[in-house]
């Protein structure tokens, strides 16, 4: 069994943000999952 400290949170976004994020992630070899945790982590400091 894989442990983590992570936590899931559920989030709901229109489709066309979902979008660009994706194409995003895509261009960065990232997962969208992993875009959002850097994106939030840089709005937070």
């Amino acid at each position: 069994m894989f442990v983590t400290d992570k936590v899931e949170v559920k989030l709901r976004l229109p489709q066309e943000v979902k979008e660009k994020l994706q194409k995003e992630a895509e261009k960065q070899k990232r997962s969208l999952n992993n875009l959002l945790e850097v994106i939030i982590e840089e709005y937070l400091k």
